[in-house]
């Protein structure tokens, strides 16, 4: 029908407007979050765009969640204000009969927020911490860049090298200054370059130079020529695989019987299924006033909007922590919310004479 057609076309605007406010917002953030980490030495430069990725799709079912649920307010807070509902409603639609266009536009979103939340974002994270570990596995080495001057991660390296052969990577007129246990060491070189040994150990190899090793303030220097230095860069654990529970697939948590586990489960499955129920319950707080002009639903929604986000939050830290049923904290909080769904349509269809019936 001609409501459902205009109705859906104006709820994938305001979606569609709504989302691209929020990623620019969190892009922002994330950008700025990220930057801190690369001035503390915690991120190198060449990941932050990466990272970048990483959290925004993080973030996105959250997003995309608060999108769908302004996208469905705000075109019919339009039509009441507008009073285009008084129309609808007196040409014989009942309240109830504006859930089937709001569900036909809202099940596909939330299944696109399902499959990012149980598919998607696990093996993602799970990108993210391979990228992380092999930026740690490179990064010692990945600092050495002619005519600067750059620190390790660690903070007890200093390298400088006057210039590099793209080609073959070897490096002339080396310097390298080192802090191990108090002692300060200088190392000077003609050359040098980088070497990884088959049993996975990275060395930094110089040839033809000079190490002094000594305690800062005192006269005990010890002065070294050499043909060849070898110097093991920090070891990289190779064996496990750093993961956690959000790296996890769906078929994993449904096996893994542990408390947090099912917490996350409930997570993932509740940010799809708190969106359904916000585009629901946005029918009902979408009512605006036409005479006085002014509606308090808007409020109400934002209010029931963090009601509703605290309750996940609150059932899944619960269930974490073993003191909730996780089928039962899965269900009580929509539950809660589908009930508060109904009451608001009743009171609305009672208090304005709007039918549930077809007619």
């Amino acid at each position: 029908m001609l409501y459902r057609r205009a109705l859906t076309r104006e709820m994938g605007l305001a979606t569609g407007a709504v989302l691209t406010v929020l990623i620019a917002i969190a892009l922002v953030i994330l950008f700025i979050r990220l930057l801190g980490d690369v001035a503390r030495g915690e991120l190198a430069n060449e990941a932050v765009f990466a990272f970048l990725g990483f959290s925004l799709l993080y973030f996105l079912p959250v997003l995309m969640t608060i999108s769908l649920f302004a996208g469905v307010l705000m075109p019919l807070s339009r039509m009441w204000r507008d009073s285009e509902m008084v129309i609808w409603f007196n040409a014989g639609l009942s309240l109830a009969q504006w859930l089937r266009p709001v569900l036909a536009f809202a099940v596909p979103l939330s299944l696109v927020i399902l499959l990012l939340t149980l598919v998607l974002n696990p093996w993602l994270q799970a990108k993210k911490n391979d990228y992380r570990q092999d930026l740690k596995a490179r990064s010692e080495s990945a600092l050495i860049a002619p005519g600067l001057f750059a620190e390790s991660g660690a903070g007890e390296r200093v390298y400088y090298v006057e210039s590099l052969n793209p080609l073959t990577g070897i490096v002339r007129n080396v310097f390298m200054q080192s802090r191990i246990d108090g002692q300060l060491g200088l190392v000077v070189a003609r050359e040098g370059d980088h070497t990884e040994l088959p049993d996975g150990s990275r060395y930094l190899v110089f040839r033809q130079g000079r190490r002094y090793e000594g305690t800062p303030g005192t006269l005990d220097y010890r002065v070294v020529e050499f043909e060849r230095y070898w110097m093991r860069l920090d070891p990289v654990a190779t064996g496990g695989r750093d993961t956690n529970i959000r790296q996890k697939s769906a078929g994993d948590l449904l096996a893994d019987p542990a408390p947090a586990a099912r917490a996350e489960l409930l997570w993932r499955l509740g940010v799809p299924l708190s969106a359904l129920v916000l585009a629901v319950m946005a029918i009902p707080l979408s009512f605006v006033n036409t005479r006085a002009r002014r509606s308090y639903g808007l409020v109400t929604a934002l209010l029931l909007y963090f009601v509703y986000n605290n309750l996940l939050s609150l059932t899944q830290a619960w269930v974490a922590q073993g003191r909730f049923d996780p089928w039962a904290g899965m269900a009580s909080a929509h539950l809660v919310m589908l009930l508060a769904a109904a009451g608001l349509f009743y009171l609305r269809s009672r208090r304005y004479g709007f039918s549930w019936r077809r007619t």
